[in-house]
């Protein structure tokens, strides 16, 4: 049977924009929780159902202990309506937000390293996210400390080596080929999370800019603001690497994944799977053609096994920073 909006009490608006609604939802027949995201996909807001289904597309091919899961998808009416998991503990931003100081080093590394990996399988999927920022990095877990990657509402498969030059994300967070409208390829992600590291370590945003021209003169010619003398000269040379401005430059997500400064938390990260893997514990259900037969199988967690992550940390051939 497919699913319907009346299975479900509509508890809280976790937030709304020109996409639609997103709302925190109870399913009543087992009081479980999830988040449903409703859009508008009539005649008028073509554009609309077309990033609806692009999202699916993209979350359907997406199963990862660090990237939010989708569970199903259906039309009633004009609206199309998107059953994900719910990250309990808020956004990254959030985070940032209540904090008056940076997350230590170690914090922010340990959360980082579980966005690479998300990351990493995203990139594997021929899939580019390009809206990577605070507000899409989802929190879970009892301490809060497990990532989950979301919004797919802009992102685009890969065809070939060069994607869509659409403007999309937070600019912020935009790579400088994004900015300037041209082609860009999975370095564009590698920089939004370069912008995302340095706000992480030091509760700032990593350009000063009074408008959007000046922004994005700050942006293509990298004129980062200083990171504090606190800042580990480690994480300092990560970021600068991440955010250069000429893309060949920047690390691929594969040199990521063998960054020294990065394996020893990603170890961390597999030792601790299989808290990962109960707050992730659910039934992954794929959505059919026509979105309103559904398909139950279940989800299985795709992650680095110990031994290569050991491998990784003693080969001295990895990425050099």
């Amino acid at each position: 049977m497919s699913a319907r909006t009346t299975d479900y009490k509509f508890e809280a608006v976790l937030g709304s924009g020109s996409f639609g609604k997103v709302h925190l939802v109870r399913k009543r027949k087992d009081r479980k929780t999830f988040v449903i995201k409703e859009q508008d996909v009539s005649q008028k807001a073509k554009t609309s159902y077309e990033m609806a289904l692009g999202e699916i597309h993209c979350l359907r091919k997406m199963r990862h202990p660090n990237i939010i899961a989708y569970h199903d998808a259906w039309i009633e009416g004009s609206r199309i309506y998107i059953r994900m998991e719910y990250a309990s503990r808020g956004t990254l931003k959030d985070l940032l937000e209540r904090r008056q100081n940076p997350l230590k080093n170690e914090d922010a590394l340990y959360l980082f390293s579980q966005v690479t990996l998300g990351v990493h399988h995203i990139h594997s999927q021929k899939i580019l996210h390009r809206d990577l920022k605070p507000e899409n990095i989802m929190l879970t877990g009892h301490l809060g400390d497990i990532v989950k990657i979301g919004d797919f509402g802009v992102s685009s498969s890969m065809q070939g080596t060069l994607g869509s030059a659409t403007l999309a994300g937070s600019y912020y967070f935009m790579a400088p080929e994004m900015l300037r409208g041209q082609p860009c390829d999975f370095k564009c992600d590698i920089w939004s999370m370069g912008a995302i590291l340095y706000q992480m370590v030091t509760n700032e945003l990593p350009f000063q800019a009074k408008n959007l021209k000046d922004l994005v003169e700050a942006v293509c010619s990298s004129r980062i603001r200083p990171i504090e003398a606190n800042t580990s000269p480690e994480v300092v040379n990560l970021v600068s690497k991440m955010l250069r401005s000429n893309p060949a430059y920047r690390p691929k997500i594969e040199q990521l994944l063998l960054c020294p400064y990065l394996v020893p938390y990603m170890i961390r990260v597999h030792l601790n799977i299989g808290r990962i893997a109960v707050s992730n514990k659910f039934q992954h259900h794929g959505a059919s053609q026509n979105l309103n037969e559904i398909n139950p199988h279940a989800v299985t967690i795709n992650c680095l096994k110990y031994d290569e992550l050991a491998i990784a940390k003693t080969n001295q051939c990895y990425f050099v920073l």
